[in-house]
């Protein structure tokens, strides 16, 4: 009996992720927002391998409460700092989350890669509750991947604000991007080129980002010391 009903639950389930739109969906979280309302003011990314798996350390910050001022303006609110990575050759460097992750993000999550383009391959770790992030705290993501078949390829950084629904439910099946503008911003883009030796970005590798602070102009990235 208890192999039936987890039978039928497992189904029901399929139902209906197979009913979901195939592509991440969105929801209103009931406000627009600014790109340096979200977006965090710093951040630093470390891509490599060891003897066990490819890897990626993330860390970022907000130096000031209004550059979260979208995320606390719905109780609700989700973030998502993603990594991806150019699958358009069929080469990426990274593919999907797999083993040992970490975070001190609130709420955290690993997010799926279901519904998503098979160009650009997300590894992500997400917040399901971005309505306790600090002003003045550095967060950090860690997750192991699995490899994608590239020795090297570009990296994109994106930022991306959501809604959980239900709000009762802190998993990656229910958090939604927001369907108000700025949903999503690129804080590092393919191919971006990294100071001092200008040189363009690509994993392996480490590189910082400041997204409209400090430095003009913005973003700035530059080479990890």
């Amino acid at each position: 009996m208890i192999q039936r009903l987890s039978t039928l639950f497992a189904a029901a389930l399929l139902g209906i992720i197979l009913a979901t739109p195939l592509h991440a969906a969105t929801k209103s979280c009931g406000i627009t927002a600014e790109a340096d309302e979200f977006v965090p003011s710093w951040g630093k990314v470390i891509i490599d391998e060891d003897q066990y798996t490819r890897y990626v350390i993330q860390y970022m910050y907000w130096h000031h409460m209004v550059r979260q001022q979208a995320l606390w303006g719905n109780i609700y609110s989700t973030f998502e700092p993603d990594v991806l990575f150019y699958n358009y050759d069929g080469d990426a460097y990274g593919d999907e989350p797999i083993g040992y992750w970490d975070s001190n993000l609130p709420s955290p999550y690993v997010d799926t890669q279901f519904g998503d383009s098979d160009d650009e391959k997300a590894v992500t770790i997400g917040s399901a509750n971005a309505v306790q992030l600090e002003p003045e705290t550095m967060y950090y993501t860690v997750t192991r991947m699995s490899d994608g078949g590239g020795n090297s390829s570009w990296v994109k950084l994106s930022s991306q604000r959501g809604i959980r629904s239900p709000t009762n439910c802190y998993s990656t099946w229910c958090s939604f991007g927001c369907s108000e503008e700025l949903n999503n911003v690129r804080a590092v883009p393919f191919n971006a080129t990294i100071k001092p030796n200008n040189r363009r970005f690509k994993a392996p590798g480490c590189m910082r980002y400041w997204y409209d602070w400090k430095y003009y102009p913005s973003p700035f990235y530059y080479e990890c010391e």
